[in-house]
Formats: C-alpha cells, sequence, structure tokens
C-alpha cells in the first residue's frame, strides 16, 4: 500500500451516503432492476452507512472525487473488474464474430448447477462461482476464468463472487445459467405393516429369474428394499434415507439423478438397461488459500477434479421414463368396434396439508377416437394433454 499527494487542494468531506437500514437502495435505483420487474432480492452484498449508490462507482467515484475534491482509494480489484465489465460489453456486442476464439459451441448452451438449498437458504455467490468452472470444458481458453477472476492480495471473497457474475453476464450470448435446488425430505412416512414390506422384498427375489439385467437389478432393488424392512420396523438408517437422491452435473449441461431412487429407472422407455454409468467428475475449489503465498503478486488459484464412483447408477434426467405404462384395448359395444388405450401406474402425486407429496397410483381407459399427435408435436405436448376436452367417467361400483 503506498498513499501519495497529488493535487494542493483542500480536502472536503462527502455528503449523501446511503442509510444501512435502506440498504437494498443501490439495487433498486438501477434501471435493470426496474426494467426487468425486480423485486424481492434474494442476496447483494452487504452496505454500510458509508456507501453512496452510482451506476459506474468506479468511473463516477473518480470524477467525483476530482470534482470535489476528496481523496481516492483504488484496488487491484477494482480496476481489473472495471476492465473487466468493459471487456464483457465488448464481447456482447461482438458475440458472433469473438464466436471461435471464446467458445468451441455455437448456439446457446445451457449449464446447470446443483446444490442441496432453498431459494432463501443458498448461497448464490458460491453457485456463480461454480457456474464459472462449469463453463471450463467449452471454453477454447480453459483458463479463461483463472484469467478475469480477481487473486491479488487485496481480493475477498465478495470480489471473487464480482468476478464469477461479471464473467457469466461477458458469456451470455454463449451460454445460458440454470441453478438447480435438490433438498433433503424432512420427514418419511411407510404406510402398511411391516408385513407388507417383507412381503414386497420376498417378491423382488424372482425378478432374478428373468435375465442377466435383473439380477443385477434384484440386487440392487433388495438392498434398498432391506432398509425399508428395518425403517418400517422403527430401526431407520438416517443415512440411508438422506442418499434417496441428488443430482451431479459434470459441466457440460448434462444432469444426472444419483441416489437410490435411480434404481427405480434403470430400464428405459424402450426396455433397454440404463445402469451402467457410476462415475463422474467431481472438482474441488480450495476457498483458503494461504494469503502469504503469491506469484508475481497475484493469488494462486487451486482447482482440481476427480473421478467419483456412486454406489448407484447415475441415469441422465432427460432418460428417467414414464412411470406408467399403456396397453391397446378394442372394446365391442354389441357389435360396434372402439379402439381403446388403457393407463396405469404413477401418473400425478398428492400434495397433503400443502407440505406433504405422496405419489399417486391411476388407471384411466381413453378411447382412440380423436386425432393422433405427430411426430413432430410429441416434444410440444409431454404431458398428452389433448387438443379438445375429454370426457372422464368415473368408475362404477358394482353392487352385490
Amino acid at each position: 500500500m503506498i498513499t501519495f499527494p497529488v493535487s494542493q487542494v483542500q480536502v472536503s468531506a462527502v455528503e449523501n451516503t446511503l442509510d444501512p437500514s435502506n440498504g437494498h437502495t443501490i439495487l433498486s435505483s438501477l434501471k435493470e432492476f426496474k426494467k426487468e420487474g425486480c423485486q424481492d432480492i434474494l442476496q447483494a452484498t452487504p452496505i454500510e452507512n458509508s456507501f453512496v449508490a452510482s451506476t459506474s462507482s468506479f468511473v463516477r467515484g473518480v470524477i467525483q472525487a476530482y470534482n470535489q475534491h476528496h481523496n481516492l482509494e483504488i484496488r487491484p480489484d477494482d480496476v481489473w473488474l472495471a476492465i473487466m465489465v468493459q471487456f464483457g460489453l465488448y464481447v456482447n456486442g461482438n458475440a458472433e464474430k469473438l464466436r471461435s476464439a471464446l467458445v468451441k459451441h455455437e448456439g446457446q448452451k445451457e449449464l446447470v448447477v446443483v446444490d442441496n438449498a432453498t431459494l432463501q437458504s443458498a448461497d448464490y455467490g458460491k453457485l456463480a462461482t461454480r457456474m464459472v468452472y462449469a463453463m471450463e470444458e467449452h471454453l477454447v481458453d480453459r483458463a479463461l476464468g483463472e484469467w478475469i477472476l480477481p487473486s491479488f492480495s487485496t481480493t475477498t471473497d465478495n470480489d471473487k463472487i464480482v468476478g464469477s457474475v461479471v464473467m457469466m453476464a461477458a458469456m451470455k450470448k454463449y451460454f445460458s445459467y440454470k441453478i438447480q435446488f435438490l433438498c433433503g425430505i424432512p420427514n418419511v412416512t411407510l404406510l402398511g405393516t411391516v408385513e407388507d414390506w417383507e412381503d414386497i422384498r420376498a417378491r423382488v427375489d424372482k425378478l432374478a429369474d428373468f435375465g442377466e439385467d435383473l439380477i443385477e437389478w434384484t440386487s440392487m432393488l433388495s438392498g434398498i428394499l432391506d432398509e425399508f424392512v428395518l425403517s418400517a420396523k422403527g430401526n431407520v438408517n438416517l443415512d440411508f434415507w438422506k442418499r434417496i437422491c441428488h443430482d451431479v452435473g459434470e459441466g457440460s449441461g448434462t444432469t444426472y439423478v444419483c441416489g437410490w431412487i435411480s434404481v427405480f429407472s434403470l430400464f428405459n422407455q424402450d426396455g433397454q438397461w440404463q445402469g451402467k454409468k457410476r462415475t463422474y467428475t467431481k472438482w474441488h475449489i480450495e476457498d483458503n488459500v494461504d494469503e502469504t503465498e503469491f506469484v508475481n503478486g497475484l493469488k494462486p488459484c487451486r482447482i482440481w477434479s476427480e473421478q467419483v464412483t456412486s454406489e448407484y447408477p447415475l441415469v441422465d434426467m432427460d432418460d428417467i421414463p414414464a412411470g406408467y405404462l399403456t396397453v391397446d384395448v378394442v372394446i365391442d359395444d354389441n357389435g360396434t368396434e372402439h379402439k381403446a388405450l388403457m393407463f396405469a401406474g404413477h401418473m400425478a402425486y398428492q400434495v397433503h396439508d400443502q407440505s406433504t407429496i405422496a405419489p399417486h397410483l391411476s388407471w384411466a381407459i381413453a378411447l382412440k377416437n380423436g386425432v393422433p399427435l405427430s411426430d413432430e408435436d410429441e416434444h410440444d405436448n409431454v404431458f398428452g394433454v389433448p387438443k379438445r376436452k375429454s370426457k372422464i367417467t368415473p368408475p362404477t361400483t358394482s353392487k352385490n
């Protein structure tokens, strides 16, 4: 650090600082905040009563200091990130011209980071830094993030977050960004009796008679159902239930469901085994770098990856098969034949008390008397919702 005199003028006081009780004035005064309809602020850099809102606090702050005779304090991070904001504007204004120099792909690739959090509890700063590392394999220069992010002797965690979001914004013509939250389950209720769960456990063994893939599947199901039986008896293995599900991503936009729930999705829509994938790349970011270590004034960045083997198969989220089956039925109504389709399985879940999800088994039979959906329209009609209203007749109960 060094302080030096520049002009022989009287130092004056800065006025109009912010009231910390109204700390979000910084954001709410920005045109994008209003233009995009923003209202609730999930997380932001904390402010003190010494802050003044400004649309360009580096440039306008310097001008204010010059015009009003204030002292000026500048950190390396201020200068570097001011440069990177300008670089980001240039990239966004010349995205196609720069595409081949920055990224390997055409169009806009979605990046997904997953966290065990909620909308209100998430650490969005850390998620932003993870997003930067998710970009890496798609960049022409994999070290671009290391170049953009500040790593000086003055750099704080807040500066790293700012740098990460600046990089995300600079690259927004090439990437879209998604944050996905997956949390634990507060409570589990197992209905039925211990005998019911023991019955399921015993029935599963027969699956092994139907082929090699089913032998492996039976082995996995058996271990899971053993835990169900123990839990029904009151011997709850919390570690097992905490491993029910989580997502892992490999930075490529592909997200896999992991945990024992994947064992209930190991045959795809065509009945083919998709339980082979067990490994994924896990990235590590060293947060506690020794501040005494510097290389040419820069703080070294410690990032490494490892191949992790999952206890259960990893299933691509896009490959989770339907939880129901369909079957054609011909109805002969006194000589008049009608083609129909029956549905059965898990097609919905019920919500109790606005806080509990219960998978719901359903069945239905529908006449094939409409216009079949074309292959081109199939992806636009994921849930099979017809374009006209269908009549649903509840099943009648026969009286004996």
